[in-house]
């Protein structure tokens, strides 16, 4: 049997569109088995709608990995139980994808190197800020080039925190990346270069002041609010708490706050201003997972 355990991740982190990202100690864990005939899956927590067949996504990302390998297993048995909740913007996906794709490698005889399985995974799902923290880890900036793509992860100590805050409902990513302009102005390019880049320094070397101006997007975010209920109002309450960067993670709904202090006193607060103005979400405070995917076969 094959067991891995991958973490959830937030990507774009405000300014660094398909191209910043964390991974969190929330996670998704999966069992494997090759055997004699056919195809089994069988889901704990994931959504009733997730394909029991061969386009379940975590089979496809294994098959794209036996592919590649030359190797035909007789039969696949799949086991998830996953803790990340499904299109919330918090890297589910990519989750079943690098879990499915370190299971299959195994199966093959380990023939494909993580970097290899790297730009598998960034390939399948479009673009590498959520798979590069998945399998790797840590705070990590991401570019694919055309026959590889490079992830440098950083770990972040563990006083920095991420208050997670996710609605009871799901914006499709292919709806919320629709809402995207097929341009924007050079200055709003500009704008978003200079603050990625200041983001993953302020973030490494721990000036959280500064973080708040690091964290702003000119990119993506003003286009995708419009499917995110209130969100002008709960970045505004997150600042009012005490975050120090606070964005859309990923292409949402989720929205998550930076925090270096006063963790519980923040998860309290959003409860309460969620309660109080009828906004059916749930916050929890999550931190960063520095490994990675882990994998172990009995």
């Amino acid at each position: 049997m094959i067991k891995v355990r991958v973490p959830a991740t937030s990507a774009n982190m405000g300014a660094g569109f398909d191209t910043l990202g964390v991974a969190l100690n929330l996670y998704s864990r999966m069992e494997f088995e090759e055997i004699p005939e056919g195809l089994l899956i069988y889901s704990a927590n994931a959504s009733e709608h997730a394909p029991r067949d061969e386009n379940n996504l975590i089979y496809r990302a294994m098959k794209s990995v036996f592919d590649e390998t030359g190797y035909e297993p007789t039969g696949v048995k799949i086991v998830q139980n996953s803790r990340i909740p499904m299109t919330r913007g918090l890297g589910s996906s990519s989750a079943c994808i690098v879990g499915g794709m370190l299971a299959a490698n195994v199966m093959s005889g380990r023939k494909l190197s993580y970097k290899e399985i790297m730009h598998l995974a960034a390939k399948m799902e479009g673009h590498p800020d959520n798979a590069g923290p998945a399998l790797y880890g840590g705070f990590c900036v991401s570019m694919t080039e055309e026959t590889e793509t490079i992830v440098k992860s950083a770990k972040l100590p563990p006083t920095i925190k991420f208050a997670v805050m996710i609605p009871d409902y799901f914006v499709a990513t292919r709806k919320s990346r629709g809402a995207l302009p097929e341009e924007i102005p050079i200055r709003d390019a500009a704008f978003n270069i200079s603050r990625a880049l200041m983001f993953r320094d302020c973030l490494i070397s721990g000036d959280m002041k500064t973080l708040r101006y690091a964290v702003e997007d000119r990119m993506h975010q003003r286009y995708r609010k419009e499917y995110i209920d209130g969100m002008d109002e709960i970045f505004e309450k997150t600042y009012e708490l005490g975050s120090c960067a606070t964005y859309l993670s990923g292409s949402g709904p989720t929205i998550v706050s930076v925090l270096d202090k006063d963790y519980m006193e923040f998860n309290s607060g959003m409860r309460g201003f969620f309660e109080k103005n009828s906004h059916q979400w749930t916050c929890m405070i999550l931190s960063v997972d520095n490994v990675g995917a882990a994998l172990c076969e009995i």
